[in-house]
């Protein structure tokens, strides 16, 4: 179920603000330090267990409020939030938002090499026993709660409980940052799970981050080509233009989407049993900095296959990119300012932006009426205050002209067609001698892979 209104008091940089929020899309964006991150923390402390605010967002000597509405008019504030993590009003909550899912704007790559699958490392150990217990009864909790089933052997109060727990193994481990390790270890995890329990499901989800990321990175195909091992250990790989090439290897731009795309899809998948109609299923996203790392013809098409791949997933996130908010409809942009006095307000897009340039989306709703590059920009404002001017000196007369002419032919002229194809031309050689070296790349690593 969609979330409607959020208000907040005395939290973070908001004295007191409400949100209103689209269905589908709500893009924050706004100058840095305008609060956006702010309110992304804030929604994630409320509708990713466990329903707190987070430290840094508390206001010394003051009170924070919230108050949270879903459609239909469900109401989750202060005022009834008991002190008990497994409360019916969170449960309820849970139910009806579905699942959720906060991921942080730093998203940090390493050589991570796996020992192995979890599973597999436990039974050496001797722990394989406690581990898939614990992971039955999760199960059996998540299924008896969402389908509102009661079990005799079992109170009320305990099943709320391994269902908060539930909840709570799907979130990040570190609110502040994502790293790759944890991505790295649940994909082999799950290939090695689809494996053993001959369930193609669980590696399904895997194929579908490696497809989803294709379609955002459009003209850089990747494919899931399974785990790999070397001597430093077990690894994710994917097949891209360049062959196959471990998840580490990839460019951060490319790594940081299927970081997020695995937080998101992985919990998502295992949240409701890996069902065959996941797209279905209802869920609420939060990622900070969506676009970060990423070319600009990336941006644009992050939300488009996103909203199509999962028409009940609600995004929440930010970006300082144009490009991420051409074409976005009407009530989806959420512009965080700071007035004459320092408070944060915001305001909604009434009108579609569908079909602006990236150019008129900086101007008009991102603030910057000059968009060329800074010292341009400072002859503009100079020949501005000129032009106010009534009595201008003989000196300041001549400033006048000169600016106006060097302004005229700096904006007018633009780049020549020769220096258009001289730049078009190093480019098409650097792209080629890059693809030279991924190749090689490539060849050397296949080899080294099959110990040739």
């Amino acid at each position: 179920m969609p979330i409607e209104k959020l208000k907040l008091k005395n939290v973070g940089p908001f004295d007191d603000i409400e949100l209103e929020f689209d269905p589908q899309v709500n893009v924050f964006t706004g100058p840095n330090n305008s609060g956006k991150s702010s309110a992304l923390w804030a929604l994630s402390g409320v509708t990713v267990y466990p329903f707190m605010f987070p430290q840094k967002l508390l206001r010394d000597g003051k009170d924070a409020k919230f108050k949270l509405q879903l459609r239909g008019g469900t109401l989750f504030d202060t005022t009834n939030l008991v002190s008990t993590l497994a409360s019916s009003e969170h449960i309820r909550i849970l139910k009806q938002i579905g699942y959720s899912k906060f991921i942080p704007a730093l998203r940090r790559s390493t050589d991570f090499r796996s020992p192995g699958p979890t599973v597999a490392r436990r039974k050496e150990e001797g722990d394989q026993t406690r581990s898939i217990r614990h992971y039955l009864e999760n199960r059996e909790s998540l299924i008896s709660l969402l389908s509102s089933s009661r079990d005799s052997s079992r109170t009320s109060e305990e099943s709320e409980h391994l269902r908060l727990r539930e909840r709570i193994s799907f979130q990040s481990r570190d609110a502040s940052v994502v790293i790759d390790e944890r991505v790295i270890q649940r994909i082999i995890d799950l290939d090695y799970r689809s494996y053993i329990r001959k369930s193609p499901q669980s590696s399904d989800i895997i194929i579908t981050i490696g497809e989803i990321a294709s379609e955002i990175t459009e003209g850089f195909p990747l494919r899931f080509s399974g785990v790999n091992e070397d001597e430093r250990g077990f690894f994710p790989e994917f097949t891209t233009i360049d062959g196959p090439m471990p998840l580490n290897t990839l460019s951060q731009g490319t790594q940081s989407i299927i970081q997020w795309l695995a937080h998101l899809l992985i919990g998502y998948a295992e949240y409701y049993d890996f069902p065959d109609d996941l797209s279905d299923k209802p869920g609420v996203v939060i990622i900070d900095e969506i676009d970060a790392h990423l070319h600009p013809s990336w941006q644009r098409r992050i939300i488009p296959t996103l909203t199509e791949r999962f028409p009940n997933l609600q995004i929440f996130c930010s970006t300082h990119s144009p490009l991420m908010l051409a074409g976005l409809k009407s009530g989806q942009v959420q512009l965080l300012r700071r007035d004459e006095e320092g408070h944060v307000t915001v305001s909604r897009n009434d009108d579609d932006i569908i079909g602006w340039s990236a150019d008129e989306v900086m101007r008009y709703i991102l603030d910057m009426p000059n968009t060329t590059d800074l010292q341009t920009e400072e002859r503009l404002n100079r020949l501005q205050e000129l032009r106010r001017k009534d009595d201008r000196s003989p000196a300041e007369e001549s400033e006048f002209q000169d600016l106006r002419r060097a302004i005229n032919q700096d904006l007018t002229s633009g780049p020549t067609a020769a220096q258009i194809e001289r730049f078009a031309d190093g480019m098409r050689k650097a792209l080629a001698k890059n693809q030279e070296v991924g190749a090689a790349i490539a060849d050397a690593a296949e080899s080294s892979y099959r110990g040739d």
